[in-house]
């Protein structure tokens, strides 16, 4: 089989293109990449909410994107299936196009919508606005183009099939998982303080604020250390409350670390951290720092959510606290430290698991299956 992997995706900013074209070569399917990536130059130009400037010079440069990206498809010749990756709802018409042409079936890996993202999580769009409405229909018609639609849970599965009326034979789920590549354990250094980790983009989805104030309430034992690196669209909230808290148990690291480096900070963590937001996404999603934990052999931390539930069981593989909960999170943080033996278990399952059900190979596995299906 020979697919056609399509779109303005970025690999490294959005490592879920990489793990299901590195899941389907590792299965024997041959991956032909037509890709102009444009979205760090597009995030780039605002810093948080986008406004009628910003809007207007999107679509030439989508425009000129759908150019080059006609120039790079037509040397990639035949094929069987074409994936759109993510973030593809714009590249979709286009790809829809193309595959009517070659006669050739389109799978879009939604992964999340765009209305979540950036109206109910975000909050960058005002509800009920017309860029609110414009983004609700990006994301219906860009999934009602797709002849089979990825997103990475069952909660996804509801949340398309309810907010769009896209029907549940049309969705398929797959994990985010890991690239084991890069994520794998590795002999942790000592470390004379138990350091508890986190890393992200500071949206409101990974709750952060809930972070700092269980850190506060550690602040007693002196070994514990909270690690928190990235910056974003809660940073300002997050610094202004460290500063009002007075914590001093929490080294912020504001540069983001490049991909392939973030192992040799998460090899370091005694405890890695997941999310723990009060929206309606944060309900919905199992982040891929999740995964890389538990590829890397680290026990964890996350909110108890419905989404997490399908793939993690408290006490077992993970350490499962209330959404939301500073004090839940400072106890869960707490237990692990005074239990090496449920700590040293937890990253045992965890690291099972993720070899059992997320790695390259598996997430590959599944993925050809949904190919099948529409090839056959």
């Amino acid at each position: 089989m020979r697919v056609c992997y399509f779109g303005a995706y970025e690999e490294e900013k959005d490592p879920r293109n990489t793990v299901i074209i590195k899941g389907l070569r590792k299965n024997g399917i041959e991956v032909k990449e037509c890709n102009i990536p444009i979205w760090s130059e597009i995030r780039s130009g605002y810093k948080s909410k986008p406004g009628m400037l910003e809007i207007i010079k999107f679509f030439p440069k989508l425009l000129l994107t759908y150019l080059k990206l006609i120039k790079k498809y037509i040397p990639i010749g035949d094929y069987d299936v074409m994936i759109v990756g993510f973030p593809g709802h714009f590249d979709m018409p286009l790809a829809r196009l193309l595959t009517k042409i070659s006669g050739r079936p389109l799978v879009f890996d939604a992964f999340t919508s765009l209305y979540g993202t950036f109206v109910a999580d975000r909050k960058f769009v005002e509800r009920g606005s017309w860029k609110a409405k414009l983004l609700h229909t990006v994301d219906k018609w860009s999934c009602r183009l797709a002849d089979m639609i990825l997103v990475d849970t069952d909660q996804h599965i509801d949340y398309f099939n309810n907010m769009f009326k896209i029907g549940k034979r049309k969705l398929r789920r797959i994990f985010v998982g890991a690239d084991e590549d890069i994520f794998y354990p590795r002999v942790n250094r000592k470390n004379n303080n138990f350091l508890v980790l986190f890393y992200g983009t500071f949206i409101p989805l990974h709750g952060i604020e809930y972070i700092i104030k269980a850190a506060k309430q550690l602040e007693k034992y002196k070994d514990i250390k909270f690690q928190i690196i990235g910056s974003g669209q809660t940073s300002w909230y997050i610094e202004q409350l460290s500063e009002e808290l007075r914590v001093n148990n929490v080294l912020f690291i504001e540069e983001w670390v490049p991909y392939k480096t973030m192992p040799e900070y998460i090899a370091r963590a005694d405890i890695c951290l997941g999310i723990f937001g009060n929206t309606k996404k944060a309900k919905m999603v199992i982040p891929t720092k999740v995964f890389q934990a538990l590829a890397m052999k680290k026990p964890i931390i996350t909110g108890d959510s419905p989404a997490a539930r399908e793939v993690l069981t408290d006490r077992e593989n993970a350490v499962l606290c209330t959404m939301a909960d500073a004090e839940a999170l400072a106890e869960s943080t707490l237990l692990l430290k005074q239990n090496k033996k449920l700590r040293e278990k937890i990253a045992e399952n965890s690291y099972k698991l993720f070899k059992e059900k997320f790695s390259l190979k598996v997430i590959g596995i599944e993925v050809r299956r949904i190919l099948q299906e529409l090839t056959n």
